[in-house]
């Protein structure tokens, strides 16, 4: 990740130098002088920034996304040479929407596998977080 690259993530998330930095575990400074070349950025870093800006698309608002999943295993035993699985996608204004579907598949139907990703193809929920978040809602029935 160059600087332009690093400006640009910072941007797209509005996040200030101040709040980058909160995020990624540095100073302002720090942010300053990646921004300016000054100092390389560290490979670690850049892993971090990918995460931030996965769990940033977590935001219930986030979207237009596709609820992407099976309607069986992908995976067949050997035996099981005929089986056909499908492969659906929902499109959704936003995660919101597209959780609360999952979480409903979670309860009444044997969907074997789903993800939650967005326009460019991007994961933004993979199958365990979203089942632990289908967990967590069924255990806080606030949402």
């Amino acid at each position: 990740m160059d600087m332009a690259e690093f400006l640009k993530w910072r941007k797209s998330l509005g996040y200030t130098q101040e709040e980058a930095g909160k995020k990624l575990g540095v100073s302002r400074a720090t942010i300053q002088n990646w921004e300016k070349g000054v100092t390389r950025i560290p490979r670690a870093a850049e892993l971090a920034c990918l995460q931030v800006g996965r769990r940033w698309k977590q935001r219930a608002e986030f979207g237009p996304v596709a609820l992407v999943y099976t309607d069986g295993p992908v995976w067949q035993e050997l035996q099981d040479a005929y089986c056909t699985v499908v492969l659906h996608c929902e499109l959704y204004s936003n995660n919101e929407a597209a959780l609360q579907q999952a979480c409903r598949f979670k309860q009444t139907s044997s969907i074997i596998y789903r993800f939650i990703m967005e326009e460019n193809g991007g994961i933004v929920w993979n199958g365990p977080e979203l089942l632990r978040e289908c967990e967590r809602r069924r255990s806080t029935p606030d949402k």
